[in-house]
């Protein structure tokens, strides 16, 4: 894309090199530069090193990656370094299913277009009674519950990286199984859950600012083995006889009522 893109601008180079800047705009220079041998061709270039605004654009891709190189877990700012969304029928669907031999908890792609599964990265851990949750369609967090029991633990999948793997993030505050995990506002949200000897109503949030995880406002009853849902900026946790609401307002996270 990036090689047909300075193809495209050197052919008529007078007439073109003022719409260069536009353009490599909507080039996504960043998820492109995960590539050695492109990112190279990127910064030796001459029409983007002679241009003051594409050399921020160039100084955006190379940061963009040494930050990646250095933490696990980058929300995208703007559209160059957001991975491209195609149609609703080529979207995959991630499965895990239980292993006895190694990797514990195997995953697989599942293309709802072509109805074909194939092999996705495994966890060494099981992750049985973990709670799912994925930000931006891109992040899929598994959180807590491994090898049947509590945990604070955290794995991280980008389906969007060149060699997706799933990588340690920072510990939760609290050991949790059987939890329910929420996504609201780009953040990851662990509610409730059973920590080996009694039912939690405590909540914490993973803050993409410092990746770390910090408490919220708890629920009014313990519960475990419940579902999360999201309806209008609201974070429902629902099981079989409560559900409880929470509101975000500027003053945080608020525990409305419980039904």
């Amino acid at each position: 894309v990036f090689e047909s893109v300075i193809k495209w601008v050197k052919k008529d180079l007078d007439q073109r090199k003022d719409f260069l800047t536009e353009l490599m705009e909507h080039v996504r220079l960043p998820i492109i530069a995960s590539r050695p041998d492109i990112l190279l061709n990127i910064v030796n270039e001459p029409l983007l090193k002679n241009n003051p605004k594409c050399k921020d654009f160039v100084i955006e891709a190379l940061s963009f990656n040494i930050q990646k190189s250095v933490q696990y877990f980058t929300i995208p700012q703007t559209i160059r370094c957001k991975p491209r969304q195609f149609g609703d029928s080529q979207k995959v669907i991630l499965m895990f299913s239980e292993s006895d031999t190694s990797p514990r908890c195997y995953t697989e792609w599942y293309d709802p277009a072509t109805k074909l599964r194939e092999k996705a990265p495994g966890i060494n851990d099981g992750r049985q009674k973990a709670g799912l949750g994925v930000i931006r369609d891109q992040f899929v967090f598994a959180v807590g519950g491994v090898n049947y029991s509590y945990s604070q633990s955290v794995s991280m999948l980008d389906v969007s990286s060149q060699s997706p793997s799933w990588v340690p993030m920072a510990d939760m505050v609290v050991g949790r199984e059987l939890l329910g995990v929420g996504v609201l506002d780009d953040c990851i949200y662990a509610v409730g859950g059973y920590d080996g000897n009694r039912a939690l109503n405590s909540v914490e949030v993973f803050d993409v600012s410092n990746q770390k995880w910090r408490l919220v406002a708890s629920m009014s009853t313990k519960r475990c083995n419940l579902g999360i849902g999201v309806v209008n900026n609201r974070l429902y946790a629902v099981n079989i006889y409560i559900i409880s609401l929470f509101i975000i307002c500027n003053q945080g996270l608020k525990l409305v009522t419980g039904l």
